[in-house]
């Protein structure tokens, strides 16, 4: 017989309550880590556009490398020239040059000043030359084409239309851009912009040509045995032809270049020779000269300023004291990490990279009582000046490799490691060059606890080739 259906009814009470804790960062904690990820280069852009958003901030010129007083006014000049001596009216320290003219625009003139062009170049060259107005318009067409490198990039055919002449016209004005200088401007491949710059008198001069022509893969690779055998040389034969080779200019038209993405780097960070220690400046010149502006303030004791303005006033002074704490706190984070830095990496900034010690993010953290991510927003793009050059700061962060040599007590670090194999293969002899099975053993010889796989991983990393392609 079936149930009544209220005798179904099933009635559970289920409790299904968690608790999570979730963090979150006020919007003044966020603006301050984004301003520590800054590099010094976008710092300055940064304060910039404060100084530009907020009147209440302003720039203290009297702490800036140049200020106003530094350079002498017309009355001054005027006022201490008696008009016997010309010299020593200027004569004064300023770091902004006067003469007799007024303000030396020298400097601006030099920066200013056009360079020449690798085309400009190569049409000096064709100035007076016997050519016909047509030729000369073919020859305009295959300057344009040729690349910052030298090469001609465009297309032949592309080319004679719209010079209107015939591939044979084209590729005899390609011959004539051929013979200009830079040797080897106008080539086609990197084949051709050698064999461009090849005297026919120098040495193995045909066997060079052909091959550059036919074997220019097994040049790069060093395969010496099949070279020597389809050549019919020696291997000391062999040898000579590549230091001819490595006399020529693979991109002959790069002492003109003027390519846009060169990037400057400066350094966040100095860590420099002080006595017998070590001193760090954090750098970021306008940031440093960065001041609250107190004429608003003044006003408003004195009572010039109604409701709303007050108010206005005050949203501004809160944003200026977060953006100055901000950039304050960043320096003393870079200051902290930069004298921990030379502490824990002393060796380093005494001996350079074959010193370097092992560190990770997580070790430093640790010491200096911040997050990792802290530490990581630290090193963000950021660069240190140190006696041996300037270094990005994760070039500080390495791993550890054990090493069981009683004069090395500490583990080394996989960038000591590196230098060690940089010096062993600079030390090799080129007729017979290192494997990376016997450069494991010397490691290991010398304590270093590696394993071949790790060292051929390392000297991959620092572009250097295989057993047979150093071979010479």
């Amino acid at each position: 017989m079936p149930e009544h259906p209220s005798q179904a009814v099933r009635v559970e009470a289920r409790s299904d309550v968690s608790l999570r804790t979730k963090q979150r960062l006020a919007p003044t904690a966020i603006q301050g880590l984004e301003v520590l990820a800054l590099p010094v280069t976008r710092l300055d852009a940064y304060v910039r556009d404060l100084a530009e958003r907020n009147p209440l901030l302003d720039f203290d010129y009297d702490h800036a490398s140049l200020s106003f007083e530094e350079i002498p006014d017309e009355d001054e000049r005027a006022s201490d020239n008696d008009g016997d001596d010309v010299e020593s009216a200027y004569a004064r320290p300023s770091s902004i040059a006067w003469d007799a003219r007024g303000f030396d625009l020298a400097r601006l003139r030099d920066e200013c000043s056009e360079t020449e062009t690798l085309q400009s170049h190569l049409r000096m060259q064709l100035t007076g030359a016997c050519i016909s107005e047509r030729d000369r318009l073919v020859l305009d067409v295959l300057i344009e084409n040729i690349d910052d490198d030298g090469y001609f990039s465009g297309s032949m055919p592309a080319v004679c239309a719209e010079a209107g002449c015939s591939a044979e016209d084209g590729q005899r004005m390609l011959s004539l851009v051929q013979t200009l200088t830079p040797r080897g401007v106008g080539a086609r491949d990197l084949a051709e912009c050698l064999m461009l710059q090849l005297d026919d008198d120098a040495p193995y001069a045909s066997v060079i040509r052909a091959m550059l022509q036919n074997s220019l893969e097994d040049l790069a690779e060093n395969r010496t045995t099949k070279l020597t055998r389809a050549y019919h040389v020696s291997v000391d034969d062999l040898s000579a032809i590549r230091d001819v080779i490595c006399t020529l200019d693979p991109r002959p038209g790069s002492s003109f270049s003027q390519r846009k993405e060169t990037v400057y780097v400066v350094p966040d960070v100095a860590i420099m020779p002080d006595g017998t220690g070590f001193s760090v400046r954090v750098t970021g010149e306008l940031s440093e000269t960065l001041v609250l502006n107190g004429a608003y303030d003044r006003m408003a004791e004195q009572g010039l300023m109604d409701g709303e303005a007050r108010a206005w006033l005050g949203q501004k002074r809160a944003e200026a004291d977060a953006a100055l704490a901000n950039i304050d706190q960043r320096r003393q984070t870079l200051h902290r990490f930069g004298v921990y830095l030379a502490e824990v990496q002393y060796d380093f900034f005494v001996g350079g990279d074959a010193r370097m010690r092992p560190l990770t993010m997580q070790q430093a953290a640790d010491a200096l009582g911040v997050h990792v991510s802290t530490i990581s927003r630290t090193v963000q793009d950021k660069h240190v000046l140190t006696p041996w050059g300037v270094y990005p700061l994760k070039h500080f962060f390495s791993s550890s490799v054990a090493c069981s040599a009683e004069e090395r007590r500490h583990a080394l670090s996989s960038l000591a490691i590196k230098d060690r194999i940089k010096d062993l293969v600079a030390q090799e002899d080129r007729r017979k060059p290192l494997s990376d099975a016997t450069i494991t053993t010397i490691l290991n010889g010398e304590g270093v606890d590696i394993k071949r796989r790790t060292v051929a991983k390392y000297r991959e990393a620092l572009g250097i080739g295989r057993q047979s392609q150093r071979r010479r």
